[in-house]
């Protein structure tokens, strides 16, 4: 029997934090850019989506939307991917917009505003990536979308998981007993 929860995307959402990393070095070493070399981004924005749906497969989300809308998600998202990273004028950005587009409309379908929101902070830093033209600036956007995916991933995590309880350091007598009392007060008349 499988189970579906909505905090099994932690995982895709970490590969994704990990796209961004490399694409910043990436785009630190070459200076082609803010997006980094696009054909990189895009090529691994491909291969990350294709291992998310790989993970999503063995470990279902909820998916309420019907199943055409997530194969149309999935076809519109590799086409825009795509066509974006042929566009000069975005700086190298456009398929980071797109992934942050596909992310808000896949946490649409789930009914899920982290994903809403966190897609429309990653579509918001790729559209400020394609505006300015500074590669520092293009660096520490990819460092705040890295940042932002890392935290959205450990916010499903949690979701999905909760937190772990630390055992109690006690004797088993201590445990109920909420009571401190000096032995020889208690002696007294």
């Amino acid at each position: 029997m499988q189970t579906r929860h909505v905090g099994n995307n932690w995982v895709p959402l970490l590969g994704f934090a990990l796209l961004f990393l490399i694409s910043g070095a990436i785009s630190m070493m070459t200076q082609h850019g803010n997006g980094a070399d696009a054909g990189f981004l895009a090529a691994g924005t491909l291969i990350a989506c294709a291992g998310s749906a790989a993970w999503l497969w063995k470990h279902p989300s909820w998916w309420i939307a019907p199943r055409n809308h997530y194969l149309y998600l999935a076809g519109g998202t590799a086409l825009g991917v795509g066509l974006s990273a042929l566009l000069p004028f975005l700086n190298g950005a456009g398929p980071w917009m797109v992934l942050g587009a596909a992310i808000v409309v896949y946490g649409y379908f789930e009914r899920l505003r982290l994903l809403m929101t966190l897609g429309s902070g990653v579509m918001l830093a790729g559209l400020l990536a394609a505006l300015i033209r500074t590669d520092i600036l293009g660096g520490a956007l990819h460092l705040l979308t890295t940042a932002m995916l890392a935290i959205g991933a450990y916010r499903l995590h949690m979701m999905r998981h909760g937190r772990r309880r630390e055992s109690a350091d006690s004797e088993p007598d201590f445990i109920g007993s909420f009571e401190e009392f000096d032995r020889d007060e208690a002696n007294r008349p």
